[in-house]
């Protein structure tokens, strides 16, 4: 009898120092992102997945509002307070590059003998974002090009062909403008309009500058030039139909953060700019049945161009567990068919367009042919500052009726004192 207790004492014992070393060795590595319900729900999953393989790994994983989180990011990096593992948007990497916050990536985090290896795997050029001076530092959790989503309902409500969408900027205003409801003065459905949040007039204002041919810096980087002949008259486009054609206007947006498309949702906007991750919001709701996705109109149809920028998982330098990191980014941008299926992000990893998810992902054609027309514009490691300056020109023209000429006259100067600094 005392035999059999000791045993049973001693295999307890046992079990408890397993169980202790294992808590003692495992590390705890903390990823941040901003808000996207789609994402945050398949990141919990990943999390929950990459947990039970690597038990000596644990996630501490926290979702951040997209109006805070380039600041928060911002301020925790130079405090020495940020995660390991964080999302970053392709215009903000450059800065972080320059400051030598992020570590490269660990080729044999990811299974690969070296960095060619690894730079293989994924679509020529798009690790690129996030490389410099030969070390890639980012991997792509999601790759967005701009399209245009039109509710086929209201087009032959208005008498419009579904089949026949707008192909230019022209064509477009004149399709809102039959698109437009408006019951006395007030318009209570607007043929088109843009985001109305501060961080999407960037890119509001990317894709028609970039058709324009302008740029937000010079080519040497250290003016700007975005109050140009073509920022104006991208800007001017803008104004135009909020000031001039009355189908648009900031007044009439929810600005919502969390869902961006809602405006498109709730039947208050026919057409809206779409990008690949606009499905996850859309499908599931009943304007899905009558949506449909179309290239993007275009200010000079024979050079077309479609602005683009991305996310990358990056790896802080002060994680004291990089190796572990990288592992999870592995695993992360291992299920590019379930990113796309559940979160409609695309992820450049090669191969992906052959996935039975790529094939039946809605509109792939288009998507396709937007990213073949794709350019990231203007990168800088001051885009805090720039994307700052956008935003308040945007403002002061588009909802304070400023004219666009002297909005852009203003950033121009905001931007090259950042430039300077």
């Amino acid at each position: 009898m005392k035999a059999r207790v000791l045993r049973i004492l001693t295999v307890t014992l046992l079990l408890l120092l397993a169980v202790s070393s294992l808590a003692s060795a495992r590390v705890t590595i903390t990823y941040w992102t901003h808000t996207h319900p789609p994402m945050v729900d398949l990141t919990k999953e990943l999390i929950a997945e990459f947990e039970k393989e690597n038990p000596d790994i644990q996630v501490e994983y926290t979702a951040i509002p997209n109006n805070q989180f380039f600041t928060k990011m911002l301020t925790s990096m130079s405090t020495g307070t940020g995660p390991d593992v964080f999302n970053m948007s392709s215009t903000r990497i450059t800065a972080y590059l320059g400051s030598d916050a992020v570590v490269p990536v660990i080729p044999s985090a990811f299974g690969y003998k070296n960095q060619a290896e690894l730079e293989n795997a994924w679509v020529k050029g798009t690790l690129k974002a996030a490389s410099k001076d030969g070390k890639i530092y980012g991997i792509p959790s999601e790759y967005n090009v701009s399209a245009l989503v039109i509710n086929a309902a209201h087009f032959k409500e208005a008498g419009l062909n579904p089949n026949n969408p707008p192909r230019t900027w022209d064509e477009l205003k004149k399709h809102a403008e039959k698109l437009t409801v408006r019951k006395g003065n007030q318009i209570v459905r607007r043929g088109f309009d843009f985001f109305y949040l501060p961080n999407f007039y960037w890119l509001d204002f990317g894709v028609l500058l970039g058709q324009q041919g302008g740029h937000i810096l010079s080519a040497n980087g250290k003016e700007s030039v975005i109050n140009g002949e073509a920022g104006v008259k991208a800007l001017q486009t803008w104004y135009d139909m909020v000031y001039k054609d009355k189908v648009a206007g900031p007044q009439y947006s929810l600005k919502d953060s969390t869902n961006p498309m809602i405006d498109y949702v709730n039947g208050n906007v026919s057409m809206f700019l779409a990008y690949p991750w606009s499905i996850g919001l859309l499908k599931d709701t009943p304007v899905w049945k009558d949506s449909v996705i179309v290239p993007l109109p275009q200010m000079d149809p024979a050079h077309p161009v479609t602005h683009a920028y991305g996310y990358y998982w990056m790896v802080s330098k002060t994680s004291k567990h990089p190796e572990a990191s990288w592992k999870f980014v592995n695993f992360l941008s291992s299920h590019p068919e379930r990113w796309l299926k559940d979160v409609s992000f695309i992820q450049p990893r090669k191969g992906w367009t052959n996935l039975p998810e790529a094939k039946a992902f809605p509109y792939i054609e288009v998507w396709l042919g937007e990213m073949g027309k794709s350019s990231f514009g203007d990168m800088s490691p001051y885009w805090a500052e720039i994307s700052a300056a956008i935003q308040r020109a945007v403002e002061n023209s588009i909802m304070n009726g400023v004219a666009p000429k002297a909005a852009l006259a203003q950033a121009k100067s905001e931007i090259d004192a950042a430039l300077k600094q």
